[in-house]
């Protein structure tokens, strides 16, 4: 029976593997025998199949009937009975026949190849004229720009790592005195065309091009045309440039430095994807923009586009549908986001209207835009732990950008954003600062706002509904019902250019308070706190200026106070009247300090010029009764008022001393002075001496004897002895 097995060049074979081998008839049951005998495990230099029929190598033939070698190893078995069910072949053999007969194959076909593209790059420049590919480069540029190119300086074309060719000094036409140069322009070119004779840029890379601008221009752009409309143009690429600004003088101020931007086809040429990274302001950005079907973005109709911007942690995003054309549209989500508003805004050149807040902000709302008016409901807003709802509207058909809108809230918290004093110096002034309203002539505003509850520091206002509406830089500020300083409160605030521009800005305040805390709201308004209680305040008064300072001085209008259960914190009015009703005499000391209670206070007053004159002021206790008359100086917050005052029993009933007295000094150091012929009067041991005067001098004897009396007594001599 024919056999095969493996020859080796030394006879050193492999153990071979038992295999099942069928039960024949003569054998009678099923056993598992060995194709081949079990041989010792040699290491084998090199297989290799034999083709040889029932023959051994010479080397190997088995000794006697023992089986065994000569060199004492198992001798190759035939397996004659067993070759019609197990025939051993030489497949794995073979295939690496094979697969080192292909891997040599493929080194010879790489090699070939390798040698084809060495020979192709160096004859490429001869099958390409430079200038026709200094052409195509040109073109090239002029499609992905939308610009007209002028190459002023030199090409040269170059092969390795890629074929390409570089143009020097490079310089895009652009409108009106803005000018566009690259230092370099590199145009690479696809190898393919080139080897067949025809110059085909795949990309155009601008290094280090300088857009400057001067004069009164447009913003420039790019025409998106030309390269959206042919899916084939190449992409573009820009690599450290910058927009610089020349003033009349010559001098070059950089504005935006290390732009890296890049153009390219997408979906398969028939998107546009855009992205760009710079610094400005010292502050690194990125933008991504992605257009599914650039050429119906550009006919004006809706494509999925995908905005993106970053810069310093802040991000904006829109996802939706877009389209540009005639009338621009957007139907999408948008999103801003801000950990630090303040200084988002400080970049962009807006300072923040307070000192305080303007952290951590967030803005998202449904935008639908259609020509010139963006609508963005509903829409939310974050700030400082604030959040909103509502929604607002956009429109820019008009001289200034115009904006409506209606929001909402639960709880508000103002503090972080600090309060606007209207006083300078501790509070002992008014604010002398100049009054910039140049914002209220940047847009017009129409906002509706409501709030559950507003907190500053320790005042709260609830159930808060008020409105801003600004047109023409004229603002009008109003709260049409809130829950405030314990009561209820309506207020309005307008803000305007005076009539004569000379004159600054015109205020008017109308204000109507019930049964609010005199010290909280008084506090609030003007820093003023020296009365307690609660009460009503009716106010309208108006004044010009570019200062507070200066609207207070021509401030003008009506005032009216109601109080009861309240006091006058400071003085302590009482307790004079006891000491002078006593001792007449004895000047009644320091009244500042304490307070003065009252059931009962009224006081109306007309302001001219910044100078509030009482019509009536009366105020009631228990202990004492005071009327006042005189003049209060708004402009310069100090008082010069005259009155009497009454110490009174407990009930109420009948008086037990009265005095006049006068006010005089700041609102907040103001002091009592009793009038002195009234104590003199009031004192028995005085009136001999003061009759005698009279009937001698008349009443400048009488302020000669007063000054007498009040003169402190002079020091004695150092060493002087007392008489005893």
């Amino acid at each position: 029976m024919p056999w095969q097995g493996f020859r080796t060049k030394r006879c050193r074979l492999v153990r071979a593997l038992p295999l099942p081998v069928p039960a024949g008839p003569e054998s009678g049951a099923a056993e598992a025998t060995p194709f081949l005998a079990p041989v010792t495990a040699l290491p084998v230099d090199r297989l290799e199949p034999s083709l040889e029929r029932d023959t051994e190598p010479a080397d190997c033939r088995a000794t006697g009937g023992t089986g065994r070698h000569a060199h004492g190893v198992t001798p190759w078995v035939r397996g004659s009975d067993l070759a019609s069910s197990w025939n051993v072949r030489t497949d794995v053999v073979k295939i690496g026949l094979k697969a080192r007969r292909l891997a040599l194959a493929a080194g010879i076909s790489a090699a070939a190849g390798v040698g084809v593209c060495l020979l192709a790059l160096a004859i490429a420049p001869a099958l390409v004229p430079q200038g026709e590919v200094r052409r195509a480069a040109t073109e090239a540029l002029a499609a992905s720009s939308g610009r007209d190119v002028r190459i002023e300086g030199e090409s040269r074309f170059s092969l390795v790592p890629y074929p390409r060719i570089v143009l020097q000094r490079v310089t895009l036409a652009m409108p009106g005195t803005s000018a566009l140069e690259s230092e370099q322009v590199v145009a690479r070119l696809r190898l393919l065309p080139l080897l067949l004779g025809r110059a085909d840029v795949s990309s155009v890379t601008l290094r280090r091009p300088i857009l400057t601008m001067s004069g009164a221009v447009e913003v420039p752009h790019l025409s998106l045309a030309p390269f959206v409309r042919t899916p084939t143009a190449p992409s573009l690429r820009i690599e450290d440039g910058t927009i610089a600004w020349r003033d009349s003088g010559g001098l070059t101020q950089e504005l935006v430095s290390g732009i890296s931007a890049r153009l390219d086809h997408s979906s398969g040429g028939k998107g546009l994807s855009a992205s760009a990274d710079f610094t400005w302001r010292d502050k690194t950005t990125s933008g991504r923009l992605t257009v599914a079907d650039a050429s119906a973005f550009l006919d004006g109709m809706d494509s999925d586009t995908r905005l993106d911007l970053f810069s310093d942690g802040a991000t904006l995003k829109f996802r939706g549908v877009a389209a540009a054309g005639a009338n621009p549209a957007a139907e999408g989500d948008i999103a801003l986001d801000s950990p630090d508003l303040r200084s988002v805004l400080n970049w962009v050149g807006t300072t923040p209207p307070t000192s305080g807040g303007f952290g951590r902000f967030s803005f998202g709302a449904r935008l639908s835009a259609h020509g010139r008016e963006i609508s963005l409901t509903p829409a939310y807003v974050e700030m400082d732990g604030n959040r909103g709802e509502g929604g607002l509207t956009l429109k820019l058909d008009g001289r200034r950008p115009s904006v409506e809108g209606t929001f909402a809230a639960d709880a508000m918290n103002i503090t972080p954003y600090g309060r606007k004093s209207l006083t300078g110096n501790g509070g002992r002034d008014w604010d002398h600062g100049h009054l910039d309203v140049s914002l209220l002539h940047k847009a017009d505003l129409d906002l509706r706002l409501s709030a559950n509850s507003i907190r500053a520091d320790d005042s709260l206002f609830e159930r808060v509904a008020s409105s801003v509406v600004l047109r023409g830089g004229r603002l009008l500020a109003s709260v049409g019902e809130a829950q405030a300083w314990g009561g209820l409160l309506r207020a309005t605030l307008s803000v305007a250019p005076a009539e004569a521009p000379a004159h600054g800005t015109a205020v008017r305040v109308e204000m109507d308070g019930n049964g609010v805390a005199l010290e909280k709201a008084l506090g609030d308004i003007a820093d003023i706190r020296r009365l307690e209680g609660k009460g009503d305040i009716q106010a309208s008064i108006s004044g010009q200026g570019d200062s507070i300072y200066a609207i207070a001085q021509s401030l003008g209008g009506a005032v009216s106070v109601k109080a009861s259960a309240g006091a006058i914190v400071g003085l302590d009015v009482a307790q004079a009247l006891r000491h002078l009703e006593q001792r007449p005499l004895s000047g009644g000391g320091d009244v500042r300090g304490g307070r003065t209670s009252f059931t009962t206070m009224e006081a109306k007053a007309q302001i001219v010029d910044g100078k509030a004159t009482l019509d009536t002021a009366r105020i009631t206790g228990r202990q004492v009764q005071l009327q006042l008359a005189g003049s209060v100086s708004v402009a310069d917050r100090t008082l010069d008022l005259k009155g009497d005052a009454s110490l009174v029993n407990g009930s109420g009933e009948g008086t037990k001393f009265e005095l006049p007295f006068i006010v005089q000094g700041t609102w907040d150091n103001a002091f009592v002075m009793p009038d002195a012929q009234s104590l003199i009067r009031r004192s028995g041991a005085a009136q001999p001496l003061l009759d005698a005067v009279r009937s001698r001098g008349g009443d400048a004897a009488v302020r000669s004897v007063i000054e007498q009396i009040s003169k402190p007594s002079p020091l004695l001599p150092t060493g002087a002895k007392t008489a005893n």
